[in-house]
């Protein structure tokens, strides 16, 4: 039962979209609206997917997969900041895009390898996060990410919730 942190290929689209959709219904059901989990939802995630591998990256974005057993048990994925006109500019040259793992590999480290795998801790960086997500605040905390105070309220397809900008 190994996990290997590996560079995603074009055939990884499928399996980390429904991945992503997983860990998404694990993490944020009691935050978003009800019925915002649809398999519509998922297959839109899915074909995401397949256009994310499908092209080639650029060379300054990092997107690691994590396989165990030959299934995608999570993912990181970062690149250059993205502006965002609401909360103000960014901060760091770096951004952490998404880490995702399933709830069963909560605890057992394999979010801090995906993590060091596309975010070295020497490199300053800036990670955006639902403010009413204690467990991912904790994390990010652990390694040196702390609030700035920029913050950006979703709309209703994303219930509201507001999100704030952590930066190491």
């Amino acid at each position: 039962m190994t996990t290997v942190i590996r560079e995603a290929t074009a055939d990884d689209g499928e399996a980390l979209g429904r991945m992503h959709w997983a860990s998404w219904r694990e993490a944020y059901a009691p935050l978003l609206p009800d019925g915002f989990f649809t398999p519509e939802g998922e297959e839109r995630r899915v074909q995401q997917w397949r256009r994310i591998v499908a092209e080639p990256a650029s060379a300054d974005v990092v997107l690691r997969i994590a396989e165990r057993d030959g299934a995608v048990v999570g993912f990181a994925t970062a690149g250059p900041a993205r502006p965002n006109d609401t909360a103000g500019a960014t901060v760091r040259d770096r951004e952490l895009w998404s880490i995702y793992v399933l709830a069963s590999e909560y605890g057992t480290g394999l979010a801090d390898r995906l993590l060091a795998a596309v975010l070295p801790d020497d490199v300053p960086a800036e990670v955006w996060v639902f403010e009413a997500n204690p467990r991912a605040r904790a994390f990010y905390g652990k390694h040196g990410f702390a609030p700035d105070g920029a913050r950006h309220v979703f709309g209703p397809e994303l219930g509201g919730q507001p999100e704030i900008r952590l930066v190491r």
